[in-house]
């Protein structure tokens, strides 16, 4: 019993020894006060969405929460706090505050996103600065047959008939090539605006809720520059508007020369118009000089000329003779 107590006692003072090497080896002076540093760091706390939430719904005290944050990762963007007392006044500053963009839950909050209402009409909040939101008439064939929703990026479409008439007046005086190429008839579609963003559809502002998947649109309107607002502006007088959807996963272009395709691109007689008449013109040639060979052909020998003769009479025993006439 006595050697049992002696053997616990001896390994108790072994532990402790080897625990006290331990700490005076790992934990000196220097890690110490790290670990003092450490501790003593203001706590960073950054409110975050606590439900997924889209434009135009307004931000509510439960859709959000305070979260731990490490100072490496912290964004000027996010609204936070080192201190428990600011988080109340902060929180009721945003509160109420429309939501612009989509969020999505575990999302920080960024001042960006939101907007307050007594500061903006809720079309103006939802625009980025120095945007303009531009609407237009569509149809379903037009507007991607309701797919096409707020939030999605588009390139824009005009369908015309101004560039015969434009190639018309710059065309030089003169006989014209018959063998030169036929460039434009009547239709003409060019893109005139690339990756621009929707902003509305009707009236909605946000997709439509579960388990809607589209809106029957009949006015679209983009959020556009300056610049980009006078182009659709003129474009809407001078022929068709149409949309066309862009892949989520598509990078920005903006092609250095414009895009466009003429009816002659697009069908296959028009772009070999010159070909088709030269040899419908052949084709027309050819059976004329049949025609004319079978009728030469069907008429058989030429009839023989009748001949003129002269009757001559003779008194006497002479009588009568005829005479051929050349």
């Amino acid at each position: 019993m006595r050697v049992l107590i002696v053997g616990i006692i001896v390994l108790a003072l072994a532990v402790a020894g080897v625990s006290t090497y331990l700490i005076r080896t790992f934990s000196g002076s220097e890690k110490v006060a790290e670990l003092q540093k450490e501790a003593q760091k203001p706590k960073i706390r950054v409110l975050i969405a606590t439900k997924a939430m889209a434009p135009g719904e307004t931000l509510a005290a439960n859709a959000i929460a305070w979260q731990a944050w490490v100072e490496e990762a912290l964004s000027p963007q996010f609204i936070s706090v080192t201190k428990d007392e600011d988080q109340p006044k902060k929180v009721a500053d945003l509160v109420g505050s429309i939501v612009r963009q989509p969020i999505q839950a575990g999302e920080p909050i960024l001042a960006s996103k939101v907007f307050k209402r007594d500061k903006a009409g809720l079309l103006a909040g939802v625009l980025d600065s120095g945007m303009r939101a531009v609407s237009f008439s569509v149809s379903a064939d037009s507007a991607g047959s309701g797919f096409i929703l707020p939030g999605d990026r588009v390139d824009v479409l005009l369908t015309h008939t101004k560039a015969q008439e434009a190639i018309q007046k710059k065309s030089k005086p003169g006989p014209v090539d018959p063998d030169a190429p036929l460039f434009v008839l009547q239709q003409t579609t060019e893109t005139i605006l690339h990756d621009v963003r929707v902003i509305a559809v009707n009236q909605a502002i946000a997709p439509p809720p579960a388990p809607a998947i589209f809106i029957k649109a009949s006015t679209i309107t983009l959020e556009l520059t300056p610049k980009q607002a006078e182009l659709l502006t003129t474009a809407r007088v001078m022929g068709r508007l149409s949309m066309v959807l862009r892949s989520a996963q598509s990078k920005p272009d903006e092609p250095a020369r414009r895009e466009f395709t003429t009816d002659v691109e697009v069908s296959p007689l028009l772009s070999n118009i010159n070909e088709i008449i030269a040899e419908e013109e052949r084709k027309r040639e050819q059976a004329l000089a049949e025609k004319r060979k079978a009728a030469v052909k069907g008429a058989g020998p030429a009839p023989k000329q009748p001949k003129d003769t002269v009757k001559i009479f003779r008194g006497g025993k002479g009588g009568l003779s005829e005479v051929t006439v050349k």
